[in-house]
């Protein structure tokens, strides 16, 4: 099984962020790429797992001719952004009139032909966690940008679908049971896996070997990201 682990990676970041950046694709980054980071895997360009400080904030800038996966990991995240709310979209208002999200959600901005500014802004005296990443649009693209926040439950629930990429998000009770395939990249963002005589902690990027996964506490969250067969 290989597999790299966030602790190993220099904390690094910009505006009111901090973050270990897993992935970042040379298709993406080209001579930018940190050595430390992998290769993407279908549409993945990039995957870092973000602190924002207290009150801190991305500051609002622009994104074109990519999609942002968002999963809130810790606390609440306020948003402002370009993109039209989809009707399904499940992000609350705030007090400032900001799209709330929270623990438990996932914010996908898909950026169209148009593509979108956006905000993340952490309103608390406490850090925020994020786990986020940029997949390259492929197949038919709309002329907006468009947003939506979907409810992540116990189950696997799939937060994006592309042409040949899907995300999807595992919930585990403790001492549930996963079944992982050769070729899938995992990476764990809550609680503890087992796998044998292995351990994977959280903050864990891996590929798996074939098997069956035991959960050591309950709400153990993953990220499955799957190449879709053509």
């Amino acid at each position: 099984m290989r597999l790299l682990n966030y602790d190993t990676l220099d904390i690094v970041g910009f505006a009111g962020v901090r973050e270990r950046i897993l992935v970042m694709d040379s298709r993406q980054f080209g001579y930018q790429k940190r050595e430390d980071t992998w290769e993407g895997s279908g549409q993945l360009m990039y995957l870092a797992h973000a602190c924002f400080k207290p009150g801190g904030s991305t500051g609002r800038h622009r994104h074109s001719d990519i999609d942002i996966v968002s999963i809130v990991t810790r606390g609440r995240i306020h948003h402002e952004g370009s993109a039209e709310v989809h009707g399904g979209s499940a992000a609350k208002n705030s007090t400032q009139g900001l799209a709330e999200i929270k623990v438990g959600q996932v914010m996908v901005q898909r950026s169209g032909k148009s593509g979108f500014m956006h905000n993340e802004i952490n309103p608390d005296a406490d850090i925020a966690g994020m786990v986020q990443l940029w997949l390259q649009p492929s197949g038919s693209v709309s002329e907006q940008a468009s947003q939506t926040v979907i409810d992540v439950g116990y189950g696997q629930t799939t937060v994006y679908q592309g042409v040949d990429t899907e995300l999807r998000i595992s919930c585990l009770a403790e001492k549930e049971v996963l079944s992982l395939q050769d070729g899938w990249l995992c990476y764990l963002f809550q609680g503890e896996l087992e796998a044998g005589n292995d351990t994977i902690l959280r903050g864990s990027l891996f590929y798996p070997d074939e098997g069956e996964y035991l959960a050591k506490a309950d709400d153990t969250r993953l990220l499955i990201i799957r190449l879709l067969a053509e």
